[in-house]
């Protein structure tokens, strides 16, 4: 037998939404894309699946405009509760993946972690058609993951960012950085995060660290470097007396 397809409405116009899309075709779903918040397009009432990608404070909103279906009705946020959805066949779909439209990424090595008090064997179903590792969990975790997801994710390329700044006020191109951040993440394929860390604040090199100190101008980024460069110590302190 060949893969079961359903007629699916996706409401976003974002990022997320718009990878979703894309996936949910490519596995043969007929799938109804009714737009974002701006919508014009009414949403169906007759649909199998209904999967909310838009904002964190825009869902609930949506979800009561869905109103009392019969589909399976989802949310793809990672840090807002099932519970916001009034329908009672309800659930969350929530993909572990930093998305950019036009950006091609595989969907199928994309962690889906789902939830449903409604019809969790259907959303399984359809999550497994999109990727090769699909997980149970409840909003509680999933609000620890997301957390961990912006600290692993949102903070560090901020860094870039910083890190890209810094380099051109110098005219240095943040090329010379890739090969770096390359290895950085490489060695969490085979180290913890504690084994892979170096750097001055591992040591506490207070010569070195007053140094770079007194190049930031400003004085946000010299609170930066502290609180992180303390974080850094204190946390490898932790790890020798454990």
């Amino acid at each position: 037998m060949g893969t079961r397809t359903y007629r699916t409405v996706l409401i976003g116009r974002g990022n997320v939404a718009s990878h979703f899309e894309e996936a949910l075709r490519q596995t043969g779903h007929h799938v109804i894309s009714v737009g974002g918040r701006d919508r014009t397009q009414p949403i169906p009432t007759d649909a199998d699946l209904y999967v909310i990608a838009v904002t964190d404070s825009a869902i609930q909103d949506v979800a009561t405009e869905i109103g009392d279906v019969k589909g399976l009705v989802v949310h793809t946020a990672g840090s807002v509760s099932m519970s916001v959805l009034p329908q009672q066949n309800r659930g969350v779909l929530y993909p572990l993946q930093t998305f950019t439209k036009g950006r091609p990424i595989d969907m199928q090595r994309i962690p889906l972690f789902i939830e449903s008090d409604g019809n969790l064997p259907f959303l399984r179903e359809v999550a497994s058609q999109i990727s090769c590792r699909v997980t149970e969990m409840d909003s509680e975790h999933r609000r620890y993951l997301h957390l961990a997801a912006v600290f692993c994710c949102n903070f560090t390329n901020h860094m870039y960012r910083i890190s890209e700044t810094m380099l051109a006020e110098h005219n240095i191109p943040f090329g010379v950085m890739l090969p770096l951040i390359d290895e950085t993440a490489g060695k969490v394929h085979q180290l913890s995060p504690a084994e892979a860390q170096t750097g001055p604040a591992v040591r506490w090199n207070e010569e070195v660290m007053q140094l770079q100190m007194n190049l930031l101008e400003s004085e946000d980024l010299k609170l930066l470097y502290q609180i992180i460069s303390q974080s850094i110590h204190h946390d490898k302190l932790q790890t020798q007396q454990n």
